[in-house]
């Protein structure tokens, strides 16, 4: 089948397939002229060559789920060719065999257990996995992102604390690319490890370096995936801002709390997978959600599992110390929330809360499957923001003032969906060996990762919003000139790019220049690699958009 659906402005599904999933973008006036939607990989070949056919630049949807309008947004220097999106969200299913002779259309020789297409999303590809082959990959928890932007960023999730990211165990792929220099046309094929020249780097590159660079991923290869758990605990906690007190003393008491997060993971980090179940801790993943006081509490998820995927017993310890170390730093007694929202903003409680009596007592054990289920959630589609960061050692007074101020200094009704969410890291992600199993994933020695966001849903607010999360990030970073740059001394390791953000890419908030070193904090010591093959692979620029790997560094 090579056919596909060609949407334009005559169609009634125009304007709602010109969006993702942030109502941000398009941008008024500068939305996609066509959607291309695709139901398996030769009709994604054919919708790309015929848009390119078309004069269009071309860009790639699975999901939808980019936080900046990569996707969706025309752009300055597109001096007025027109854009389309090829939509793979369509082109999904999952290939198993434990025999391991799973091939690819375009390789018959490379063999594998595993092919995923790149429509797939987080939750049918789980279900899938875990049915056919009680496997899994650590992945995100958010049901509704494609695999197609997720992986190639280098997606991580609950469980890459205890099996890495999902690019460490990536091991093929079918991608189109250029097909020649002035052709304006694609071409698939199959690249993995064992490829050579240009073709092996173009691998690597698929393995952590963003969506949109160098052409569209069709199928994902893997030659094994981690055994999937079999059950987890769940437990959401509150702490009020109130229980902080006020004033400097408050301060000093969050700040207490904050310290004695990343301290936890610095201290015990090292027995991610101990042979004593008292002390594996790769399992425990965490989410801290310290959010703005109009939004609510400052909310701790918790999702833990032995190393062995059960619970019960000494595998129970690391969980336990865990929600004990962070009630004394707290030094109050924290609230359950029996139904919270796993990601995003958590609504303050509107009953009476029960207090947290024991954390295994407490927490609710379910299938590992059905856990993953209950916490799956996107959200509502809405406008948002986002920026990011990795911490490589403990908060300073700086940091912890920024939050201080501006999530708990006044109460502002506008930022009832405001917060820095920050995420446990580490564990087996910091042991990949880079030299055995090159990736384009420079981040490999962070133990936090933040995610700092907001949403609203008026359109006539968008400024207000952007300045607010634009000036608690600069004054959060402000020892670094407003971003976490690498550098000796630096407690940061950069940006994710599947967190894009193109404040990133100029020197300020008015984006009147350039920032030389932006790529650098995304990809670290792996940028001119990936620039090397962007003027191998793609020399016309054929994939590009405001945040893509240039053919040259920027100056």
């Amino acid at each position: 089948m090579s056919d596909f659906v060609f949407v334009n402005n005559d169609d009634q599904r125009y304007r709602t397939l010109q969006k993702g999933f942030n109502l941000r973008f398009p941008t008024t006036g500068e939305g996609a002229d066509a959607i291309y939607v695709c139901h398996d990989a030769q009709s994604v070949l054919a919708a790309a060559n015929d848009a390119l056919a078309k004069g269009c630049r071309i860009t790639v949807r699975s999901g939808g789920h980019c936080y900046e309008g990569f996707v969706a947004n025309k752009l300055p220097e597109d001096h007025g060719k027109s854009l389309a999106i090829i939509d793979i969200g369509l082109v999904t299913g999952l290939r198993y065999s434990e025999a391991g002779d799973v091939s690819s259309p375009w390789n018959a020789s490379a063999r594998y257990k595993f092919s995923a297409a790149a429509g797939n999303q987080n939750w049918d590809g789980y279900v899938n996995l875990y049915k056919s082959a009680n496997r899994t990959l650590p992945g995100g928890s958010c049901y509704s992102v494609g695999a197609g932007g997720h992986i190639v960023g280098g997606g991580y999730g609950l469980l890459s604390r205890l099996q890495g990211l999902t690019v460490d165990w990536l091991s093929g792929v079918d991608i189109l690319v250029p097909k020649d220099p002035g052709q304006n046309a694609l071409v698939a094929k199959h690249v993995n490890l064992a490829s050579v020249g240009t073709d092996r780097d173009l691998f690597i590159a698929c393995r952590g370096g963003g969506g949109g660079n160098y052409g569209i991923i069709l199928n994902y290869y893997f030659a094994e995936l981690p055994v999937a758990p079999q059950q987890a605990y769940w437990l959401s906690l509150s702490y009020p801002w109130a229980s902080f007190g006020t004033g400097a003393t408050g301060k000093a008491a969050f700040g207490r709390f904050m310290k004695a997060y990343y301290q936890w993971f610095a201290d015990n980090d090292a027995d991610w997978n101990s042979s004593d179940p008292a002390k594996a801790n790769g399992g425990l993943f965490t989410l801290l959600k310290v959010q703005h006081r109009s939004t609510g509490d400052i909310v701790l998820n918790i999702q833990y599992t032995g190393t062995d995927g059960k619970v019960g017993g000494a595998r129970d310890q690391p969980f336990i110390n865990f929600v004990n170390a962070m009630n004394a730093a707290a030094a109050t007694v924290p609230s359950i929330n029996i139904e919270a929202n796993w990601l995003g903003p958590t609504r303050r409680l509107t009953e009476a809360p029960l207090d947290l009596s024991h954390p295994v007592q407490d927490a609710r054990l379910m299938d590992w499957l059905w856990l993953t289920q209950n916490i799956n959630g996107s959200g509502s589609n809405q406008r948002g923001k986002y920026k990011s960061s990795y911490h490589r050692a403990n908060f300073t007074d700086v940091e912890i003032t920024a939050m201080w101020e501006y999530l708990n200094g006044t109460a502002d009704p506008r930022l009832n969906q405001a917060l820095v969410q920050i995420d446990s890291y580490g564990g087996r992600i910091n042991r990949n060996d880079e030299t055995l199993n090159p990736t384009s994933v420079p981040q490999r020695s962070s133990l936090l990762k933040s995610q700092f966001q907001v949403y609203w849903t008026d359109p006539a607010d968008d400024a207000f919003y952007l300045k607010w999360i634009s000036d608690l990030y600069d004054e959060y970073f402000g020892q670094y000139g407003g971003k976490p740059v690498y550098q000796p001394g630096s407690p940061f390791e950069g940006c994710y790019i599947n967190y894009p953000d193109v404040d990133m890419k100029y020197t300020n908030q008015t984006h009147a220049q350039i920032d030389p070193g932006w790529l650098h904090l995304y990809y670290g010591n792996k940028v001119n690699q990936l620039i090397a093959t962007k003027r191998s692979v793609d020399p016309d620029n054929l994939f590009h958009h405001q945040m893509s790997i240039p053919l040259t560094p920027p100056v």
